[in-house]
């Protein structure tokens, strides 16, 4: 029931972005490019009946950790930076992660919207930051300071974008 839900998701948010054609990979992922900085994965998980949302947002360098880490902690603390997702750092890489899963059953298309704007909106936030960007001292969006003009992020799917594709509009807002 969850890949079939999923499956449609996808069909509709295809749909509003004008990707037709929208739908998993044979390995039941389905990866998309926002203003092609930052990759978000979306996978059903049959076992726990959620609907997964993963990216990288960045990689440390060993010498940023010291400075990074307090603040990826801070950010995880009651999900103040992180919009509901959590930050995660693997060890072997430096790779910065965040994630954030929901329960599908019963999820409406505007739902899924409001998540995967929320979570590009968050995901393009901590890239820029972890970057050096001008995030510093501000709140990602989601957060109650967070401002609210920030621009939305454009979405494709991954592939497209490698290939040169225009990036379709963004939707949603995350809650």
């Amino acid at each position: 029931m969850s890949i079939e839900h999923f499956n449609d998701l996808l069909k509709d948010l295809g749909k509003s972005v004008g990707l037709p054609d929208l739908k998993p990979s044979n390995d039941g992922l389905c990866s998309l490019r926002f203003d092609d900085r930052v990759t978000i994965d979306l996978e059903a998980n049959e076992e726990t009946g959620a609907l997964i949302f993963s990216s990288i947002v960045g990689t440390l360098m060993p010498y940023q950790t010291e400075k990074f880490y307090p603040e990826l902690l801070e950010a995880n603390l009651l999900w103040a930076g992180t919009g509901g997702a959590t930050l995660g750092v693997d060890p072997a890489t430096l790779s910065v992660f965040m994630c954030y899963q929901e329960k599908m059953e019963g999820m409406e298309f505007l739902r899924f919207q409001e998540l995967l704007k929320g979570f590009s909106d968050t995901a393009l936030f901590w890239n820029n930051r972890l970057a050096g960007g001008e995030a510093e001292g501000k709140m990602p969006p989601g957060s109650e300071n967070s401002p609210a003009t920030a621009a939305p992020a454009s979405a494709a799917p991954a592939e497209a974008a490698e290939q040169g594709a225009p990036a379709a509009p963004a939707v949603g807002n995350y809650a």
